[in-house]
């Protein structure tokens, strides 16, 4: 896979020298930026989804993360009252299994799922790839919506959903042994992953926690929650609220006056 790196600037980090792409994913994400809509690219998706016959088979699974304390109402006489009758059902992520199955398997992240699906981009995470996927969980996808008049999902919205979405789409298979190795090599600078629209998304270790972090070109900066799964097609990651593209797409509300 042709990688090479090249210049990056950030605001939060003035360190951001070099930023990793993917040579593939520049041409794939110019095409998508001119047009605005994978939808247009004459792509016949029925050949896009993995094939389970060449996928190596694993028993390996994890617990995903989580907050289902809010969703969960026992009963008065604490008989189960529902399908579902545990305090929090497990979520598990399967390695030999690829993005688009794990993350639909995930009550935490129910409202990503549904605004991958509106966006038509759940193809790109069902085929082959590899991709990493940094998912938004439900209480961030449901701040992110009152930013939109009428809501991110909203029809009129469509363009700003498919951009900001397609920003937690990554090219490569990036897990954190991968991202430490290569911001070490960048001798300890920031790094930008291609993501499916051409745009950078930085990682950085925090040089207080150790921590790595995600920065887009405003210096805007967003933590991961936990660590990383492996998925078939990828890298599955869950974060801890949103990040928008830089130049970021001006919200409905904003251009109305609202607040």
């Amino acid at each position: 896979m042709d990688v090479r790196l090249d210049v990056f600037s950030s605001g939060r980090f003035p360190g951001w020298e070099k930023g990793l792409k993917l040579g593939v994913g520049l041409l794939l994400g110019a095409s998508l930026s001119a047009c605005g809509d994978p939808d247009w690219q004459g792509t016949d998706w029925t050949k896009n989804y993995q094939d389970s016959f060449e996928t190596q088979i694993s028993s390996r699974a994890s617990f995903m993360p989580g907050n289902t304390d809010k969703a969960y109402q026992p009963s008065a006489d604490g008989v189960p009252n529902s399908p579902v009758a545990y305090h929090s059902p497990p979520m598990l992520s399967y390695e030999d299994r690829p993005l688009d199955e794990n993350i639909t398997g995930s009550l935490e992240l129910a409202d990503y799922v549904k605004a991958i699906r509106v966006a038509k981009l759940d193809p790109w995470i069902s085929g082959p790839g590899p991709y990493t996927l940094f998912a938004i969980p439900n209480a961030a996808m449901e701040r992110l919506n009152t930013r939109w008049h009428g809501g991110l999902l909203a029809p009129e919205n469509r363009g700003q959903l498919v951009h900001i979405l397609g920003y937690t789409i990554a090219y490569g298979k990036w897990d954190e042994a991968a991202l430490r190795k290569a911001i070490a090599r960048n001798h300890g600078h920031a790094i930008g992953l291609k993501t499916l629209y051409g745009d950078l998304l930085g990682v950085q270790v925090s040089p207080r926690t150790g921590e790595l972090l995600l920065e887009n070109r405003a210096g805007d900066i967003n933590r991961l929650w936990g660590k990383s799964f492996a998925q078939s097609n990828g890298v599955l990651y869950f974060t801890q609220d949103t990040l928008l593209p830089t130049p970021a797409p001006v919200s409905a509300s904003r251009k109305h006056g609202h607040r």
